[in-house]
C-alpha cells in the first residue's frame, strides 16, 4: 500500500497570490486549506495555489487524492498544531492528522506572499526532503 499521496509540486517561481493572502501566515494558509479540504470545499482550497499548482491540481483530482487518501488512513478524525520548517525562500508547513486507521500528516510549503507551491498527503513522520 502507498505510504504518500503526493499531489502537488514545488514551483521554481513565486507568482502573484490572491491579494487576501498577502498578509497571511503560512500556519494560517496551511490549516484554511487543511478545513476546506476536510469538508469538501475543494474550490475555495485551491484559491491559495499559485498558477503552477492551478495548472497541476485542479479542485476535482484534490478532491479525487483526500478520497484515495482517506482510503488508505481511514477516514479524518482531526487534527494537531502545525509546524513549520523553512526550506529555502519556502515554508513547510506540517501538520499531523489523526486519521480512523493511522496517522498521517497534511504537508504545504507555501511561498512569502502566501501563495502555495505544494501539497501532500504523507504518512506520520517522513522528514522534509534538505
Amino acid at each position: 500500500m502507498a505510504a504518500t499521496v503526493a499531489v502537488g509540486m514545488g514551483a521554481a517561481a513565486l507568482s502573484s497570490a490572491p491579494a487576501a493572502l498577502a498578509d497571511t501566515n503560512p500556519d494560517q494558509v496551511a490549516l484554511a486549506t487543511l478545513d476546506d479540504i476536510v469538508a469538501g470545499n475543494y474550490p475555495a482550497a485551491v484559491v491559495p495555489f499559485d498558477a503552477r499548482m492551478q495548472k497541476m491540481l485542479t479542485p476535482k483530482t484534490l478532491g479525487q487524492a483526500w478520497d484515495t487518501y482517506q482510503k488508505q488512513f481511514g477516514a479524518y478524525q482531526s487534527h494537531g498544531d502545525p509546524q513549520d520548517v523553512p526550506h529555502g525562500d519556502l515554508t513547510v508547513v506540517n501538520v499531523p492528522l489523526q486519521m480512523q486507521n493511522r496517522p498521517g500528516q497534511f504537508r504545504i510549503s507555501v511561498h512569502p506572499d502566501g501563495s502555495v507551491s505544494g501539497l501532500y498527503f504523507l504518512r506520520e513522520g517522513v522528514p522534509v526532503p534538505a
